[in-house]
């Protein structure tokens, strides 16, 4: 199993705002920040912003299906946006669908503080060695 906490360490985790934050029975959820820079010109979190959560957030399931010698690249993702945001704090969470010996298909939620739901989408990954 790959330890997730790594995906975290990288430069675009921090530049979105975005932490790991570990929960109950092996639930694993992605926050994300809304800060001004993550806005578009009408006030509201950008949608490529809430997409990058998304990917991260399911990115994050996916890994923790993974061999240590494992690592996945995502090759396709489907997202519905629901709702605007435009402050506070952003929650992903995500889960496998199903895993395949090239490929894992899994979805994953984008919840606001309030528990709205502000996007749901599903992604497939290919499973690879990591480029580390």
């Amino acid at each position: 199993m790959v330890q997730i906490a790594h995906l975290a360490t990288g430069n675009y985790w921090e530049h979105m705002n975005m932490a790991i934050v570990p929960g109950t029975d092996g639930i694993v959820q992605v926050t994300m920040k809304i800060t001004e820079n993550l806005k578009q010109v009408y006030g509201g979190i950008h949608g490529g912003a809430i997409a990058g959560l998304l990917d991260s957030t399911i990115a994050v399931a996916v890994n923790q299906q993974l061999d240590s010698d494992e690592g996945a690249l995502t090759v396709e993702m489907k997202i519905n946006f629901l709702r605007s945001a435009n402050s506070g704090t952003l929650w992903g969470e995500g889960k496998v669908i199903k895993k395949g010996s090239k490929l894992i298909v899994a979805q994953g939620e984008i919840k606001d503080d309030m528990d709205n739901l502000v996007a749901f989408g599903t992604a497939t990954f290919m499973i690879t060695k990591p480029v580390i």
